[in-house]
């Protein structure tokens, strides 16, 4: 029986939806839980756990905005807003932030037109971006969707994408891979709170892989088997090794994980397989060059023991490589391999080449049939179905080395 799977990447949500890529719009907030006990604070502004406090006894009564989680955000200028009154400014940013807020937009179900509302004043906004992809992922009409990692930007807001992705999670069909983001500690500070840590990053993944059913094995690995459809798939933790400086996300498959793996491929399910899908993260050859662009920086980037990894998966048997990481969408066969390769842009940033998002529609029966999908962000009136964007390559067809 065919198989289709939507093959995106990169999501970057986060608590706010602001990103690392995006250092202007970065959310910031007190590292430590404010102290609102004191007796000179009165709360002069409150609405879904926020609250804006003034100080009694200051002689410009100085205003403070708390979230629901307790730590304090700066208040916004004059310049950056419409409203005189200081008490009005502090409560429209409370808002503003709120609606955005992974754990809101999680519960809310927002319309297509409240959608758009909140990327008129927020078009960079990731969790709203989100949101408005999967509305066209959904159109798409697959089976399963496969993440390829950098599902958060910094460890947070994995509630939203459960939610955004709950058709195919209560189904049993949502596929991930951690990437860097998911699992290492960058060098300048976050939105996320408390800040976190290696430890807490890993827990955060493997409790959202639990909850979408995946079986991770100690070294990191998963697979799924879909004997119906002739396929297996199997997920590869490309950050399972300890980050060594916080400055650099080289990441590496390792000897465990690759022990683990020909250990499986001389399975009979595997041998017997048709599609032997592999998922990661990190790019297993370097980038190339896109039309009038230069390649991808590496530096701090690679995956370190790529070469090993590629000469297993074509000593295995490998028929497709899926990966994300750099924001390239591409697709080819590599010189020196038997396996085809797609790399997913993200789908909320889009394409280092300058596309917009857009996601693989991978259809696997006899061959492999790939298409790429456009994600229009443009505002969708409530009343017509999203559909997907007609500016799609053509399809193409990846025909079995075996």
């Amino acid at each position: 029986m065919p198989l289709t799977l939507a093959h995106v990447s990169d999501l970057h949500v986060s608590t706010f939806g602001d990103t690392f890529h995006d250092r202007a719009r970065i959310v910031k907030r007190s590292a430590r839980v404010a102290d609102t006990s004191a007796a000179r604070l009165e709360v002069v502004w409150s609405e879904a756990g926020w609250r804006v406090l003034r100080e009694r006894e200051t002689r410009g009564k100085k205003l403070h905005i708390v979230d629901p989680d307790g730590y304090a955000h700066p208040l916004p200028s004059k310049s950056q807003s419409t409203l005189i009154d200081p008490i009005e400014r502090a409560a429209e940013k409370a808002c503003r932030l709120e609606a955005r807020r992974a754990k809101t937009l999680a519960t809310a179900d927002p319309s297509l037109g409240a959608l758009a509302t909140l990327a008129e004043s927020t078009p960079k906004n990731s969790n709203v971006r989100l949101l408005r992809a999967v509305r066209q992922v959904e159109a798409s009409d697959v089976d399963f969707v496969a993440i390829t990692g950098d599902l958060t930007d910094d460890g947070d807001g994995y509630e939203l994408i459960e939610a955004a992705f709950d058709r195919w999670k209560s189904a049993g069909k949502l596929l991930a891979v951690p990437g860097n983001h998911d699992l290492y500690l960058f060098p300048l500070a976050g939105s996320g709170r408390p800040r976190p840590s290696q430890a807490s990053k890993r827990a955060a993944w493997l409790a959202f892989a639990k909850r979408i059913g995946l079986l991770v094995q100690t070294c990191g690995a998963w697979v799924r088997e879909l004997p119906e459809s002739d396929t297996i798939i199997v997920g590869l933790d490309t950050c399972v090794r300890p980050q060594r400086r916080f400055f650099r996300h080289n990441g590496a498959v390792g000897e465990e994980q690759l022990a683990w793996l020909k250990t499986y491929a001389s399975s009979n399910a595997w041998k017997s397989a048709r599609h032997r899908v592999v998922m990661l993260h990190h790019h297993v050859v370097p980038l190339p060059h896109g039309v009038g662009r230069r390649a991808p920086s590496e530096i701090g980037m690679r995956l370190d023991d790529a070469k090993s990894a590629a000469e297993i998966f074509d000593e295995i048997g490998v028929t497709l490589v899926m990966h994300g990481h750099r924001h390239i969408s591409e697709e080819r066969q590599p010189a020196g391999c038997k396996f085809r390769l797609l790399a997913a842009p993200s789908l909320t940033l889009g394409c280092r080449s300058g596309d917009g998002p857009s996601f693989w529609r991978v259809k696997l029966d006899e061959n492999v049939h790939s298409t790429r999908v456009y994600i229009d962000l443009e505002p969708v009136d409530e009343d017509e179905d999203p559909g997907i964007s007609t500016e799609q390559l053509p399809e193409a067809d990846i025909h079995d080395p075996s």
